[in-house]
């Protein structure tokens, strides 16, 4: 019993060790995402910017008065941050930057930061974003193929909340490019009507698609009962080690079947 006990005193130890090294690990990544974010905006951003000073929001409304309007109705609209004065700053230039240039020179391309061109000034304020966009299977927003626009609208009031993607939900985000994933199916995956980030971490995953689990371990979050591994009227006990449940020849469908109410086509 006292040997029993000693190994398992042991074995905690290593869990927490692998824990504490896990939790260092990530906050060095956050840490050095956040360095490189601010060097890349230092360096990259229109040269014309560096040197101008914050003008207030009021002046961009002159010209702008349509997306300001829309603006303050948004999530963004009331975020303070501070420059390096110390001095709050709120509104339009907080994404894109301060607008004496532009406004001296009558507005034109390169006197503002646009942030569709530059994501680094999303992850100033959204770091584990910058994290998950380093992840082996991502939207390819860093080799700038797209931007977090594409998906995002932060001027847009017609938010779901803490997404700034519009109330018809994040699929429709997810169908301008996926068309095939929409359907309409005979035989739809129900799991679609919660969200493809039911089973997508649409940022990045160390997971192939940037599925949130690997195999079939996504698929028991919803497909499993009392009597497991019997699933439905069928027992799964010998098919789970023959591959997951949409790449080892059954589930093919996972999105939806026209032929099948067990999405096997």
């Amino acid at each position: 019993m006292r040997r029993c006990n000693m190994r398992k005193d042991s074995t905690q130890k290593h869990v927490s060790k692998f824990f504490v090294s896990l939790a260092i690990l990530m906050l060095l990544s956050v840490t050095v995402s956040i360095g490189i974010s601010s060097a890349l905006n230092r360096r990259d951003l229109p040269e014309n910017t560096r040197d101008a000073e914050y003008v207030g929001s009021e002046d961009c409304m002159m010209c702008h008065e349509d997306a300001a309007k829309e603006f303050s109705l948004s999530p963004h609209a009331r975020i303070d941050v501070e420059d390096k004065e110390g001095s709050v700053v709120n509104g339009c230039e907080t994404c894109h930057g301060p607008g004496s240039v532009h406004v001296s020179e009558g507005g034109g391309r390169g006197t503002m930061v646009n942030p569709s061109k530059y994501p680094q000034i999303c992850f100033d304020c959204h770091s584990n974003n910058n994290v998950q966009f380093r992840m082996p299977y991502r939207h390819p927003v860093l080799e700038g193929k797209m931007s977090c626009s594409d998906c995002h609208n932060s001027h847009g009031s017609d938010n779901r909340p803490w997404t700034a993607t519009s109330l018809d939900g994040v699929n429709g985000v997810c169908y301008k490019c996926h068309k095939d994933q929409k359907g309409p199916f005979v035989f739809e995956h129900e799991a679609l009507k919660e969200g493809c980030t039911n089973c997508h971490d649409v940022h990045g995953s160390i997971h192939e698609k940037m599925l949130i689990a690997r195999d079939s371990n996504l698929c028991l979050r919803c497909h499993t009962q009392a009597d497991y591994p019997k699933i439905g009227n069928s027992s799964h006990a010998g098919r789970f080690p023959e591959g997951p449940c949409f790449s080892g020849g059954c589930h093919t469908a996972v999105h939806g079947s026209q032929f099948d109410d067990h999405m096997r086509y």
